[in-house]
């Protein structure tokens, strides 16, 4: 049986699993997809006055900052530090599962990649990662076609990152995603971004079983924080806490890690069950609980 964590993600008389965060990453996002960090100014968000720490992060403290919040378990994004992913995966079993990073701007190298990390290690990596919306790419397109019969082959979901924001130029249009929901009924999509605003969705992907979501749960110190509360709350009642999943996007020693889960806890009890650990063990399997 995995690493368990007692926090108060269920009500009396329920098991809990503690929490899983169902998206982090093995380095900073500037490495990672420098690209990004290439573009003109002001066409992606600044960095923010904590980036030189977050440049020193490594996996390690990622799990120390696990310890601190109270997260059982991480699907964390393999792009480069794959070796130190599978090393910690061993040394703390039932703590970290991979997400395989596929390189849309490369589909035939980037689809490689994910059946050799996926065939390498089945039992960790549970899924696969894109970044579309960051690189104004339509997931319609034919050339990632193989990557979705690979993973409805595998039974990988896919997490699909519309972008900054999906209404502006920078993002992935929303009907686009439930155009490749419905074109693939048998993908499981997870969205990285539900629309404007911290927790609002597109109407247009509310209809679409195979379309999964996740929230942030952004810290009581960030910009609007108490406002996520009321917009979580909203969210649920307009798909239903079972579609949601924590993700926190945690990409290097972030203080605000532990207050990420504050506003779930402002959920009932069975909702935030679903939020912190149920809707994930159902869409990436129950070996995240040590099954």
């Amino acid at each position: 049986m995995g690493y368990r964590v007692s926090c108060p993600m269920a009500g009396p008389g329920s098991r809990s699993f503690g929490v899983i965060d169902s998206h982090t990453h093995d380095v900073p996002l500037s490495r990672k997809l420098p690209a990004l960090f290439k573009r003109p100014a002001g066409t992606v968000p600044a960095a923010g006055p904590d980036l030189q720490r977050m440049e020193a992060a490594r996996l390690p403290d990622l799990l120390a900052d696990m310890d601190r919040a109270g997260v059982a378990a991480s699907l964390v994004v393999l792009h480069e530090e794959t070796d130190e992913f599978f090393r910690l995966a061993s040394e703390h079993p039932g703590r970290l599962f991979g997400l395989a990073y596929y390189d849309s701007l490369d589909p035939g190298a980037g689809l490689q990649r994910v059946r050799t990390l996926c065939d390498a290690s089945p039992a960790l990596v549970v899924g696969v990662t894109t970044a579309y919306g960051h690189f104004r790419q339509d997931p319609r397109l034919k050339e990632f076609a193989p990557l979705y019969e690979y993973c409805i082959e595998r039974g990988l979901p896919v997490q699909v990152h519309l972008g900054t924001d999906p209404a502006s130029a920078d993002g992935l249009r929303p009907t686009a995603v439930g155009v490749l929901a419905r074109t693939y009924p048998g993908l499981r999509l997870v969205c990285r971004f539900l629309g404007r605003g911290p927790y609002q969705i597109p109407e247009i992907l509310r209809p679409f079983s195979n379309l999964f979501f996740q929230v942030d749960g952004p810290g009581r110190a960030e910009p609007n924080g108490n406002q996520a509360v009321g917009d979580l709350r909203s969210l649920v009642r307009a798909v239903g806490s079972h579609r949601l999943m924590f993700g926190s996007g945690w990409r290097g020693m972030d203080p605000e890690y532990p207050r990420r889960l504050e506003t779930i806890q402002q959920l009932p009890w069975w909702q935030r069950r679903n939020v912190c650990w149920r809707t994930a063990a159902r869409i990436y399997g129950p070996r995240l609980l040590g099954r």
